[in-house]
């Protein structure tokens, strides 16, 4: 079974508290055995070994033997009582003993006495004794000939001491642990509480209530910037959502209207036999609607791949700017020249860079802003192109002698099917899709569209496309 994030996050906690604790005690362990055996144990065999040296260095004449009390009438020292004490020769012979070592005698191996001979004092833990005990053998010259001291320790007290001191530790780490788990557990549910009200606010919006937001938790911490961070998202599918279903309706209307007419049409013609000359006339008039919505369904399809690539990178193309805008004069030169408007294409050492776009775009950008520049424009009107580079963009301008667009159709004019006064009191062609088609190709680019306008004076269309490089 999964864990959940809460149960894996107070396991994580909990393993990375354990190896810590597990670090520090076996550091500590380390450190206090180090302090027992080393400096306690050995200081002590090391004192009294120097100070039975020293008492034999005093009285090099009297026979080798063991001080059991110092010089004069003091009681027995109470540091020899827990103390084993032998004087060797360094062929391994015992000449003395202490008191407490009785009839047993401390090891002396052949390696040992080989160190001794040169004159190093040597310390080491003997198993192989009654009983655990750490020595150390130190040699003493006695009037010229080389002995040694060797003072023993029973380790029992000290592994009791250092297995007591274990066991404290393992207790300590343990209610340490548990501490931390406990606290942790605590911690982990009141700061994902939050987290589990979004969660359970998040699975009530659906699509019909897409509209509703998030619980602020009221602190701009992490889980405050999360919220905010989902709220926009929602702002944006919610947006999304509303251009979607106002997409919807525009395009169900405008293939309804003609598809409408078309039957009309039709129906009409096949109430009663005509003759040959209205049957053309009809099917001349259903064919132009076909293609008309044709048309429409063409760029309804564009739009849909456009908005199916929406964040993802264009493919890169540098495409020269000059020959691309030649192409789409002279694809509009036949409609300009029926509706005497002219088209002039300003020279400017601009026309010789290029854009970075996919060509068949970037064309299908130029001639929706030039056809509808024409459109727009009187007869005798002029349309002017021209194009600057500016830093890192290529802006190319396009500007009618139309009536201009009044200040309050301007934020709308790049949104789908929207037509302005002008274009339905003039009965123009079109379904308000091109400028929206464009404006997403050039976004899809990398660039931007803008328009410029005042009534009565025109209109001028900016195309900001990357310089090709």
């Amino acid at each position: 079974m999964a864990l959940s994030f809460k149960a894996r996050l107070t396991l994580w906690h909990l393993v990375a508290v354990a190896v810590i604790l597990a670090g520090t005690a076996v550091a500590a362990d380390w450190a206090l055995s180090r302090a027992v055996l080393n400096q306690v144990i050995d200081g002590a065999v090391l004192t009294l070994a120097e100070a039975e040296a020293a008492a034999l260095a005093t009285t090099p004449q009297a026979p080798l033997r063991v001080h059991e009390t110092p010089p004069g009438t003091a009681a027995p020292s109470f540091a020899r009582l827990d103390k084993f004490v032998q004087i060797i020769a360094l062929d391994g012979r015992v000449i003395a003993r202490g008191m407490t070592l009785g009839t047993a005698r401390l090891p002396a191996s052949p390696a040992l006495l080989a160190r001794l001979r040169d004159g190093e004092t040597v310390f080491e833990t003997v198993n192989d004794f009654e009983e655990p005990v750490r020595m150390v053998s130190l040699p003493v010259d006695v009037a010229g000939t080389r002995y040694a001291v060797q003072v023993a320790m029973s380790l029992d007290d000290a592994y009791a001491v250092l297995g007591s001191a274990r066991w404290l530790f393992a207790a300590m780490a343990a209610g340490i642990l548990l501490g931390v788990g406990l606290i942790g557990v605590i911690l982990t549910r009141r700061a994902l509480r939050p987290i589990d009200r979004i969660v359970a606010r998040a699975r009530e919006i659906g699509e019909s209530s897409v509209g509703e937001r998030l619980p602020s938790p009221g602190q701009q911490d992490e889980i405050g910037r999360l919220v905010d961070t989902l709220n926009d998202m929602l702002a944006r599918i919610e947006e999304g959502l509303e251009v979607q279903r106002r997409f919807t309706a525009d395009a169900a209307h405008e293939l309804q209207s003609p598809l409408s007419r078309l039957r009309m049409e039709l129906e009409v013609t096949l109430r009663r036999r005509r003759d040959i000359g209205e049957y053309e006339d009809t099917l001349r008039s259903c064919l132009e609607k076909v293609e008309r919505l044709a048309i429409l369904t063409k760029e309804l399809l564009t739009l849909a791949r456009l908005d199916a690539e929406q964040g993802r990178a264009a493919p890169p193309s540098v495409v020269p700017l000059g020959p691309l805008l030649d192409a789409a004069v002279r694809r509009l030169a036949s409609e300009a020249e029926k509706r005497h408007v002219s088209i002039a294409l300003q020279p400017s050492s601009a026309l010789s860079l290029s854009v970075r776009c996919a060509e068949g775009l970037a064309d299908l950008v130029f001639t929706n802003v030039l056809d509808n520049a024409v459109k727009f424009s009187p007869p005798g009107g002029q349309v002017v192109v021209d194009a600057a580079a500016e830093g890192s963009d290529v802006i190319v301008g396009v500007a009618d002698s139309g009536p201009g667009i009044p200040a309050e159709e301007i934020p709308r004019v790049f949104e789908r099917f929207y037509r302005g006064r002008t274009a339905r009191a003039n009965d123009r062609t079109g379904f308000g899709l091109g400028l929206a088609i464009s404006q997403a190709v050039v976004r899809h680019h990398g660039g931007e569209m803008s328009v410029e306008s005042a009534p009565g004076g025109g209109a001028t269309f900016r195309v900001r496309l990357p310089v090709g490089s």
